[in-house]
């Protein structure tokens, strides 16, 4: 039997952000007896009308890809223009390098709105992955749309999409670490926390994202025992730390390396997560379960489909007071406190484990290369509709341009 050809199209594809990682992990891991795997990426690129700025390309996800038997083919970009509304990239060579004929499936990883380069393959089938949820793609040669909780899924479809094409799938987690003691660990980078119950949590350094939740409850269970350290510099979590006067607070400079990041993992008592705006599928909760760290978070206004994919590892509080309660119950009760960590170690093993989602992913890319375009009526009225819904979106950019 002949290889299914992948190719797998992103911007910023070799950085270490989660949508990245998500399309990393599968590009690894996929039987290359089954699938020979062509990864197109460019490195990080200026916005017009925007000063956003995405993490450029990590060196050891190169190499990593390259032992891992992955073609890499990086193609250049001037700018994304997201003055439009499908967001083209402007003096590109991609199609210099990429041709839809050469390959049997498509795969990568969006918010789910019209976007160029996807909107100029026409006949291949795409498989798509929804990572955010943002506008509303119905082209016809969109054959499945991988969705990472069913209450994402079930929102997307809310919004018109075609329920059809859902399959449901789960970060596959490839985490490469040797275990290693805690507590010489704790010597290493935290010097005088070696001792201390320590409750952590990291994330990109982003004001926009800031929860004040976990260090106002940390506050009503800190005592000279405890302390809190965040990896991620938001200035606005060491600003609240010192208006509420935290005894142990240590704020450490965001990283993308793994390593680094995994050490910390592995010498954390609890993974206290905030997070203001929503919590999709958080990869770093995932390698918190590999750590059998419990986890706690919050609700939030927005989406809340972190709940379904972290399952019986955490609790998810809706007040502080619930989340201050339960960071006083895993300092006090040692016997739940173990209950917790099984839990969460048995949820990564159920959801998370890279063998089994990439046998889930695989068995999805294989159907959309054999029966590419199922309920291909259902497919043009949705591509009908999508179609025109385009058409009143770039009126109004072109208005709004004027």
């Amino acid at each position: 039997m002949e290889k299914i050809r992948i190719a797998i199209v992103k911007l910023w594809w070799l950085s270490t952000w989660w949508t990245e990682k998500f399309l990393q992990y599968i590009a690894a891991n996929v039987s290359k007896n089954l699938f020979s795997v062509t990864y197109f990426y460019s490195d990080s690129v200026p916005y017009i009308w925007s000063d956003f700025i995405h993490p450029w390309t990590d060196i050891r996800n190169y190499e990593f890809l390259k032992k891992s038997w992955v073609n890499l083919i990086e193609y250049s970009v001037e700018y994304k223009d997201i003055t439009k509304p499908d967001h083209p990239r402007v003096n590109t060579d991609f199609w210099n390098l990429f041709n839809e004929n050469n390959f049997d499936v498509i795969l990568t990883g969006r918010a789910g709105h019209i976007e160029y380069p996807f909107n100029k393959i026409k006949n291949t089938p795409i498989v798509d992955s929804i990572h955010f949820l943002w506008g509303i793609d119905n082209q016809f040669n969109i054959s499945r749309v991988l969705h990472i909780s069913n209450r994402s899924a079930k929102k997307w479809t809310r919004m018109g999409w075609d329920w059809s094409r859902i399959r449901i799938v789960s970060h596959p987690m490839y985490i490469n670490y040797n275990l290693q003691n805690k507590n010489m660990l704790r010597e290493k980078h935290l010097l005088w926390f070696v001792s201390k119950y320590i409750f952590w949590f990291h994330q990109r350094s982003s004001d926009d994202i800031y929860s004040s939740i976990p260090l106002n409850a940390y506050k009503k269970v800190e005592s000279d025992n405890t302390a809190f350290v965040i990896l991620g510099w938001s200035s606005l979590y060491k600003r609240q730390a010192k208006r509420l006067w935290l005894k142990n607070f240590l704020q450490i400079k965001a990283t993308w390396d793994k390593q680094y990041i995994y050490e910390f993992l592995n010498m954390l008592d609890v993974y206290a997560h905030g997070r203001k705006d929503w919590e999709v599928n958080s990869t770093a909760m995932a390698e918190a379960m590999y750590f059998w760290l419990p986890i706690i978070s919050h609700t939030s206004k927005i989406n809340n489909w972190h709940i379904e994919c972290i399952g019986n590892a955490w609790i998810v509080t809706n007040t502080i007071e619930e989340y201050a309660d339960e960071m006083a119950k895993l300092l006090s009760n040692k016997k739940y406190y173990i209950q917790r960590k099984n839990n969460s170690y048995a949820n990564f093993q159920e959801k998370y484990k890279w063998t089994k989602q990439i046998k889930n992913i695989e068995g999805i890319i294989i159907d959309a290369v054999k029966n590419p375009f199922p309920n291909k009526m259902r497919r043009y009225t949705y591509s009908f509709i999508s179609n025109m819904r385009y058409l009143v979106i770039k009126m109004y950019y072109f208005v709004k341009n004027l």
